[in-house]
């Protein structure tokens, strides 16, 4: 790596953490779309496909319960997940 004068050498937590492997092989909120009343979300299933979904819509046999500000609800079998944004 070649340094400018005037750059300074990225701080070692910082490479350390710019060379972490992301998780991927998780279901991922990726976006939240659409007004209160109609609202969508992008989610990233652990496959790596990308899906748009909306309230009742089925990913990865879960049931989207509710999409909020940052936030969607799946539940299966009486149990919820949470997915947030980042």
């Amino acid at each position: 790596m070649t340094l400018r004068k005037d750059q300074e050498p990225t701080p070692s937590k910082i490479a350390r953490m710019a060379n972490q492997e992301a998780e991927l092989d998780r279901t991922a909120l990726i976006g939240i779309f659409g007004s209160s009343s109609a609202p969508g979300a992008l989610v990233r299933e652990s496959s790596g496909r990308t899906v748009r979904v909306q309230v009742g819509d089925r990913i990865e046999g879960r049931r989207v319960e509710a999409i909020g500000d940052d936030h969607l609800v799946l539940a299966r079998g009486g149990q919820t997940k949470v997915l947030r944004l980042p």
